[in-house]
């Protein structure tokens, strides 16, 4: 017992120290999550970010202990298996690789599939043999050619948001397709004060900087539009400045070496059009 007291308390002390060291720190569900993701996920944040997975005991108690300002993240642990990750990256950025690190996974019966799941045609690795039977009873058009077992046509096995049957994923698993992409899934990250939940952190990047650029050219239109000179308009301002003064010596008739040519010009149509 004291044994088992005196191991928790050194894992206690490691954390309370890991969440001294870092900034900001993140909360991620554990269920349904198979361990090779999370390995996958610590090479990929590798000198980025250190992800511990502990029980929630020891968790609340290094909070407790060495960073009481993060017991705001507890509300997202409650009744559920959780990791950590602690990072100096930004909320955003740290969300977005995240984000990106996806581990593929069997179906498993019960699960919705989250797209179109398709079975490409083609011989397959399998044998004649009960297979054979087992892949009809998915749905799939097979046949024996040489020994193997051969899809006939490419085939949608299981369509967006169907129940995935027993015997499709005893299919899909003979078949060795993994069509179930994983990742992390947050539950929070701290910076500064503030918990950032996943409706606030996924965001679309490609947009963000769309809106940014067309925020921008529009800001330099009206910069330009009202005569407000800074550094990044002051060339189109001084382009702008000359088509009007030369606009208006014409209008005015106000001789100038670079007009008095298109001035010539304009007098002698009159004259021609008076004739």
């Amino acid at each position: 017992m004291r044994k088992a007291l005196q191991e928790k308390m050194r894992r206690v002390e490691e954390l309370g120290k890991l969440l001294n060291e870092y900034r900001n720190v993140g909360v991620f569900y554990l269920e349904g999550v198979p361990a090779n993701q999370i390995q996958v996920i610590r090479k990929e944040l590798r000198g980025e970010a250190v992800i511990k997975v502990e029980k929630q005991a020891v968790i609340e108690r290094a909070i407790e202990n060495h960073r009481k300002e993060l017991e705001k993240l507890l509300p997202f642990m409650e009744g559920k298996p959780v990791g950590i990750i602690l990072t100096n990256l930004d909320p955003f950025k740290l969300y977005g690789k995240i984000r990106k690190i996806k581990t593929k996974a069997p179906a498993k019966p019960g699960m919705v599939a989250p797209n179109d799941i398709l079975v490409p045609a083609g011989e397959t690795e399998l044998p004649a043999g009960p297979a054979l039977s087992e892949l009809k009873a998915a749905g799939l058009p097979v046949k024996i050619d040489k020994g193997k077992i051969v899809v006939e046509k490419d085939t949608v096995i299981a369509k967006k948001g169907d129940v995935i049957t027993p015997e499709i994923a005893s299919a899909l698993a003979k078949l060795d397709i993994k069509p179930i992409e994983l990742t992390l899934k947050i539950a929070a990250i701290y910076e500064d004060g503030i918990v950032y939940t996943p409706e606030v952190l996924e965001i679309d990047e490609e947009q963000v900087f769309n809106d940014f650029v067309t925020c921008a050219r529009h800001a330099f239109n009206l910069s330009v539009e009202i005569a407000y000179p800074v550094k990044e308009n002051i060339e189109a301002l001084i382009a702008k400045a000359h088509r009007d003064a030369y606009a208006l010596s014409l209008e005015t008739w106000y001789p100038t070496k670079d007009n008095i040519e298109e001035l010539l010009q304009k007098a002698e149509r009159i004259a021609l059009s008076l004739k």
